[in-house]
């Protein structure tokens, strides 16, 4: 590049020198360089704030700045202006010095004319011109990094952080002069040493890896981080390390991966459930069918009567079950945590025991949620009795219950939807679960008592229990220090209806075929006529047909090819007002409940069915039936 230079500044106190200059720049060619003199540095200084020059030519030896403190304080105050020094024969080594000041090039006087000064000052000015263009690039990309989102990071193979950006303090909480200079690995958990090691010491120039990496304040952060080898780059003596804090991202993906799993085994366990409950109706009736023929001196009475009660114990399973595949019949109404607490609290320190201080704490004038209060109630005990479990040499079970709003990301991370929510927290200082344990604890039959000691069900059911009632519940410990767990509850948006009801001509619809003929017969038995139709399609017919009046549908909910919602609305519309009986062993759909009248749960013995059937004729009769949606 072939600079134009047109101002020089030349800074030279011997005016005999100062003018050979002047003619050796016109014996070259260049009369048309307008050549400025200055005698001292001061001078110099005054011309520059009042003109723009393209280089100067600085003597060391000036009567206000001797060697090489002229191109010091030129240097400092006028960074971008080329400087060429002269000096004399034996002052070589003091122009070299001043050259490493801020000096891009020197000339020695009586070894000089005018076409190598020419030359030396053209080089000095492009030797400035590129310098600063560097250190305008330099302080560009200082800005991004400085100002980056991500972690960059240089860090040499051994491990030594030779570079950390501003952000790590924003993000991890370290000043970047903490980090310099420490062994990345004291700050990485232990079990993730070993990639990271492999990543930064392996013969590849790059390496993607994830990490936790410990914040300032204790927590763990999972990074995702990308290195590239630049080693071989003057100034960077290491690998450049860009990473990102991905830890609410993969909380997500583990919840959503959480979520998947729980609701296939809860669809597997409903399916069991289901199908059992239908055998255990079947055991059930049948064998109080048979009771209700025998004496009480009979010999084989005792028998029939522990086949009554192992399906009694059977239909306690399969409803454990249905609680945590959120199938199980719900009983909502409006209910005021202080209140339910405040009632439950004794039952709570008689199960705990005299070794554990129960605490609660509960912000007054809460609102209400809409729940069933006894699996509420059925929650907290299970997981009072987890915590008493947790801290056999006795400890701390605190119960916290306040409000709050979440919006979509805090909802999000929540598992709920956004909106208010009451948060119920029960904590204890017991002796916590290390991860493996935390992914499994709300799985069906998972324990880890010892055999005999308990069925793996109650936390299973409590998580069935509040996702049922639109909510979610979660555990956070650490092994050594304890346990939380966290319940989201919706605020209710009103007050739950009451349910409608009830007739005498039964319509039972039931298509499972030993189910019905052990309903039908019941129900004869109990002096109703029936009408048994194995089908929606039969039921409508048979409304179509008989010539008297249908007090009551007694309908199984789940139906081939329909539901018992659907069909109550159908047969609602075709020939209004009807009383409505629901039996099922996988109820769902809060929609259809509070108008559609009474529920009965299977498995059932022929006394509840009874109790059932008198509650569904003493209500009025209900004219629509809302299908759950």
């Amino acid at each position: 590049m072939n600079v134009a230079i047109s101002r020089v500044l030349l800074i030279e106190d011997n005016p005999a020198d100062a003018h050979l200059f002047g003619e050796l720049l016109r014996e070259a060619g260049a009369a048309r360089i307008q050549l400025t003199h200055a005698g001292t540095v001061r001078a110099a200084l005054e011309c520059l704030a009042s003109g723009v020059y393209d280089v100067a030519l600085v003597d060391l030896s000036l009567p206000d700045a001797s060697g090489v403190d002229a191109v010091v304080h030129l240097h400092s105050a006028y960074p971008a202006l080329p400087l060429v020094v002269l000096t004399g024969l034996d002052d070589e080594a003091m122009a070299a010095r001043a050259v490493r000041e801020g000096a891009q090039d020197y000339l020695i006087k009586g070894r000089t004319d005018g076409a190598l000064i020419l030359r030396a000052m053209r080089y000095a000015s492009e030797r400035g011109r590129a310098i600063d263009v560097l250190q305008r690039r330099e302080e560009h990309f200082r800005a991004l990094i400085e100002n980056a989102l991500d972690l960059i990071a240089i860090v040499q193979r051994d491990g030594v952080i030779r570079y950390a950006s501003p952000s790590h303090q924003r993000i991890l909480g370290w000043r970047a002069d903490e980090l310099i200079g420490a062994d990345i690995f004291s700050r990485i958990a232990p079990e993730d040493c070993g990639g990271v090691r492999g990543a930064l010491e392996g013969e590849d120039n790059e390496a993607s890896f994830e990490y936790r990496f410990l914040r300032k304040d204790g927590t763990w952060r999972t990074l995702e981080s990308y290195a590239r080898d630049l080693s071989h780059l003057a100034g960077v003596g290491g690998l450049v390390v860009s990473s990102r804090d991905v830890t609410e991202r993969k909380m997500l993906e583990q919840q959503v991966l959480q979520a998947q799993k729980m609701d296939a085994i809860a669809r597997l366990a409903s399916g069991i459930a289901h199908d059992f409950n239908n055998l255990l109706t079947v055991i059930s009736g049948y064998t109080h069918l048979l009771l209700g023929k025998m004496l009480p001196a009979d010999p084989a009475r005792g028998d029939m009567e522990q086949v009554a009660r192992a399906a009694e114990r059977a239909a306690d399973l399969t409803r454990q079950l249905l609680a945590f595949s959120r199938r199980q019949l719900v009983r909502s109404g409006i209910v005021h945590m202080e209140t339910l607490i405040a009632e439950v609290e004794p039952i709570l320190r008689r199960v705990v025991g005299e070794g554990v201080d129960l605490v609660t704490s509960i912000v007054p004038g809460l609102p209400p949620v809409c729940a069933d209060p006894g699996q509420i109630e059925q929650v907290l005990l299970n997981l009072a009795l987890n915590a008493r479990d947790a801290m056999p040499g006795g400890g701390t079970l605190a119960i916290e219950v306040s409000a709050t709003t979440l919006d979509e990301e805090s909802a999000a991370l929540a598992g709920v939807h956004r909106g208010e929510h009451l948060t119920i927290q029960v904590r204890d200082t017991g002796m916590g679960m290390p991860p493996e344990v935390q992914a499994r604890i709300f799985e069906p039959f998972f324990t880890t008592k010892e055999p005999g000691k308990g069925t793996g069900l109650g936390l299973s059911t409590s998580y069935g229990i509040i996702r049922q009632n639109n909510g979610n519940i979660r555990v956070e410990s650490q092994t050594g220090r304890g346990t939380v767990f966290t319940v989201w509850l919706p605020v209710a948006p009103e007050a739950v209806s009451g349910r409608e009801n009830g007739a005498r001509t039964i319509l039972l619809t039931e298509d499972e075929p030993d189910v019905r003929t052990v309903l039908e017969t019941t129900l004869r038995r109990l002096g109703y006529h029936v009408l048994a139709c194995a089908g929606a399609e039969e039921a409508l017919d048979t409304v179509k047909r008989h010539a008297g009046d249908i007090d009551l549908l007694l309908a199984d909910v789940e139906l081939d090819g329909t539901n018992g919602y659907e069909l109550a609305a159908s047969i609602r519309a075709a020939r209004p007002p009807i009383r409505v009986l629901f039996i099922s062993g996988c109820a769902e759909g809060a929609g259809g409940r509070e108008t559609s009248g009474v529920f009965l749960e299977k498995p059932f013995t022929p006394e509840r069915l009874a109790a059932a059937v008198r509650d569904a004729l003493a209500r009025p009769a209900a004219r629509a039936v809302t299908p759950p949606g």
